[in-house]
């Protein structure tokens, strides 16, 4: 018995053995960390879904209030409370823009730009 135990072969079947269960042991952590991974990911998916849920069910609870109907009524069919007046500002056109840009350009203050403000605030300080 003393023999089967001090043989190569016994060493060699306990190494293969050994081997075997040491691969299987370390495929089973490699795949328990796959496992952990995936629940970390998914945990941090549902806590996104969760805020955006939130944030969703807050515009909800705001298109349902008064101010928001109140306010697409005003801006989409033009209505007004009563007392109310609207002022209507029209836009400039293309060529009185362009004009007034002209004569911005031409002006010896965008050439010098705010220089001299400040030349006057440091320098010529009168207080």
């Amino acid at each position: 018995m003393k023999k089967i135990f001090s043989s190569k072969i016994f060493f060699l079947f306990g190494l293969v053995i050994l081997v075997l269960v040491g691969w299987a042991v370390s495929k089973k952590i490699i795949e328990g960390n796959k496992i952990d991974a995936d629940i970390k990911a998914a945990e941090e998916e549902i806590a996104r879904l969760e805020t955006k849920n939130n944030e969703l069910n807050d515009f909800i609870n705001y298109l349902n209030t008064e101010a928001f109907l109140e306010e697409e009524a005003r801006l989409k069919f033009d209505l007004q409370k009563p007392g109310e007046s609207v002022l209507i500002i029209p836009e400039e056109s293309t060529e009185e823009t362009a004009k007034k840009d002209e004569d911005k350009k031409g002006s010896k203050e965008s050439f010098w730009g705010n220089f001299p403000k400040w030349w006057n605030y440091f320098f010529n300080n009168k207080d």
